[in-house]
């Protein structure tokens, strides 16, 4: 009698709850989530942006070694919500983020009687969805289908799939272009690639419509990174998860993987001012954040790329961190207002196959005396950390390097991965517990973390806002060692890297051309001539347009990385460095087409004040800058920083002007931005006297 009253309200439950297919709006009623379960037991869903479907119905699922929850699965209870609310993130590009959105959980039963929840969140700005996997023990995850097909051969700007490497050319086709061609061109190089795969974020617009689209991920924890996998005849995107192991994660139950993330909008700056992927994360675990400080900071950094100095002491170049050397760049943090000063190099281990000591530094580099100096002078010193991807190494020394750093009074480290790890790729389930791991310790040491050669941002920088900034693509360092980044890569970044998360690209190069770094290393070498290191490579962007970045690009650490002397040669420029905020009250991105040119206004979190940054690709814009974003009814003092009449990446990078006027929301600003170039305007608020 037990069994069939219970058998009797089961009935009634899932009659009752289960109205498939099942659909939800967004709060602004502009996107529609529908889900369904096929005729074969698969669970699929598709995405609506004002009316076009931007995703078409698209399976979902994942496997363990014991369950298959791709088919075969019965609906057991659908559950609806909505969230609301605002927050305030420690730093950022907003000092509000509105957390709101309309919800569907779906809870599915497989042959075997096991269960697993679908989550879906659609925001205003797009879509998150993820697996729940209940019970108790541990699960072995072996694969996971998320599909994304996709709605029209989007123009598409993507980037090779790898799941060891993330430093490729970006490439823009159509959906159908990407083929393993178009992938070896995007990557130059193989390690790790996947057949037909890309990396994200993955930026998409629609022919039609003209609505964007971003493909990413949010959260990621005890997990392997996404990579996507493309099959042009059902144009699809299909989840591949990192790591060559059969076994990708083993978890312990309840588990919720990673959120599964589609950013819409209906115009380019849609995607960067996007906050959904923040929104996804836990909000932060820190009670106390006082000391994670956001700042621009200069380094021991650029010249060593140059060789007019050198990590290691292989007595072929000077050795760069010396304590003469780094009390220099001090002295000019110092006199010009920088928060921090970067040293590579310091430490005993450099040269390949060594093995790194994290607390040793070398004899010429006097850690004690270059704290007090700094600190002194109201600057900090920023420690680092390459491991050559020893990270057995790094995880043997990781607590005592922290504590040693904490000890010494250092606040922030730099760390670095560069090459292959033993036995495992960058983006696989074992290197992300790393990289958590090492923002988790370094938080409770009061160090914030800024990390190369990473695993792709996923907003986990809500939870843990130590992790002030990652590398993850290919950077301006690339300028200085082979023939550089493609004319369109810069215009590319705030729609694809940057939309997972800050990104430390370092900016700021003024000596585009390297005619100083030329010049001081040809003293060095025999005959005035370099012959080993040439100098046939060169920054392709003008001058305002590395001052652009400082708006364009995102981080709350930013890089001035040029050596102070370039700079001391440009003193009016360097001035919008020294002006220009790093924290953010609100941003917005006026005008954008990704790859060819952006421009993006920021309001600082700390004054009344807006700073805009334009660039643009190899082609020459006259730009209209209507200033109707400005408060109405003041005044604000404007100074511009455009490119010369004569400027050019390719012509005189260094030419610009300096031009100063009094503005108010009904003015437009026409500026004219060089091939390669763009500008940068700071408007100060006029506060009336009394």
């Amino acid at each position: 009698m037990k069994r069939l009253l219970y058998l009797a309200v089961s009935l009634l439950l899932m009659v009752s709850c289960a109205k498939l297919p099942s659909e939800i709006c967004s709060p602004d009623g502009r996107s529609v989530l529908h889900f369904e379960l096929t005729d074969l037991g698969e669970p699929a869903y598709s995405l609506t942006f004002d009316g076009e479907e931007l995703v078409q119905l698209s399976r979902l699922g994942l496997t363990t070694t014991d369950v298959d929850f791709t088919r075969g699965l019965r609906l057991v209870d659908v559950e609806r919500g909505s969230f609301d609310e605002c927050w305030e993130p420690v730093w950022g590009q907003f000092s509000k983020i509105r957390n709101n959105y309309n919800s569907l959980r779906v809870t599915l039963s497989s042959a075997e009687g096991r269960e697993l929840e679908i989550e879906m969140r659609l925001f205003d700005d797009g879509l998150g969805l993820r697996y729940i996997i209940q019970g108790e023990g541990v699960a072995a995850i072996t694969s996971e289908r998320t599909e994304f097909t996709m709605g029209g051969d989007y123009d598409a700007h993507w980037m090779a799939g790898s799941d060891d490497d993330a430093e490729f050319d970006y490439m823009h086709t159509q959906l159908s272009g990407i083929t393993p061609e178009t992938m070896q061109q995007s990557a130059g190089r193989v390690r790790g690639l996947v057949e037909c795969g890309v990396s994200t974020p993955l930026a998409m617009k629609s022919s039609d419509t003209g609505n964007h689209l971003a493909i990413h991920e949010a959260a990621l924890w005890h997990y392997p990174g996404m990579i996507l996998a493309w099959d042009n005849a059902s144009r699809c995107f299909t989840t591949l998860l990192a790591g060559d192991q059969e076994i990708k994660s083993e978890v312990e139950l309840p588990f919720s993987t990673p959120w599964r993330t589609i950013i819409v909008g209906d115009r380019a700056g849609a995607l960067v001012e996007s906050s959904m992927i923040l929104n996804l994360n836990e909000p932060c675990k820190i009670e106390d954040t006082s000391w994670i400080k956001p700042m621009k900071y200069v380094g021991v950094w650029w010249e060593m790329h140059l060789k007019v100095s050198i990590w290691d002491r292989d007595g072929k170049y000077p050795h760069s961190a010396t304590t003469e050397n780094v009390k220099r760049y001090i002295d000019f943090a110092a006199e010009y207002g920088f928060g921090g000063v970067l040293v590579e190099g310091w430490n005993v281990g450099w040269g390949w196959g060594e093995r790194f000591d994290y607390s040793q530094p070398y004899p010429d580099f006097d850690i004690d005396e270059l704290v007090r100096y700094a600190s002194e002078r109201g600057v900090e010193l920023i420690g680092h950390h390459e491991t050559y991807a020893n990270v057995e190494n790094y995880n043997a020394q990781m607590e005592e390097a922290y504590a040693y750093y904490e000890e010494k009074g250092v606040h922030s480290v730099k760390t670095g991965y560069v090459g292959s790890i033993a036995d495992h790729k960058h983006y696989d389930r074992w290197m992300v517990d790393h990289y958590n791991r090492t923002v988790m310790l370094a938080a409770e040491h009061k160090l914030a973390v800024d990390i190369h050669e990473p695993i792709h941002s996923t907003g986990i920088c809500r939870t843990y806002p130590n992790l002030v900034s990652a590398e993850g693509m290919r950077g301006q360092e690339w300028h200085a060692w082979n023939a550089g980044n493609s004319i369109d890569h810069n215009p590319t970044l705030p729609f694809t890297r940057n939309v997972a998360g800050p990104m430390d690209f370092t900016p700021g190069i003024f000596d585009l051309r390297y005619h100083n770094t030329i010049n001081k290393a040809a003293a060095t070498t025999d005959g005035g001539v370099n012959k080993e290191y040439d100098y046939k490579f060169f920054v392709n962007s003008t001058l305002a347009h590395q001052l652009a970045q400082y708006v364009v690009f995102y981080s709350p650490i930013q890089m001035a990385a040029d050596m102070p002397e370039n700079y001391r040669e440009h003193p009016e420029a360097l001035q919008f460095i020294v002006d220009v905020p790093v924290d953010w009250a609100t941003t917005r991105c006026l005008d954008a087409e990704i790859g060819d040119y952006v421009v993006t206004a920021r309001k600082d979190k700390h004054s009344e004040d807006w700073y805009v940054g334009g660039i643009t690709d190899g082609e020459m814009r006259a730009y209209d800058l209507a200033l109707s974003f400005l408060e109405e009814g003041c005044a604000y003092e404007a100074t511009l920083y455009r490119d010369g009449d004569s400027a050019g990446w390719d012509t005189y990078p260094t030419d610009y002007c300096v031009e100063r006027r009094s503005v108010t929301r009904d003015d437009v600003i026409t500026v004219r931005m060089a091939k390669g170039g763009g500008f940068a305007l700071q408007l100060r608020k006029v506060v009336p006297q009394e």
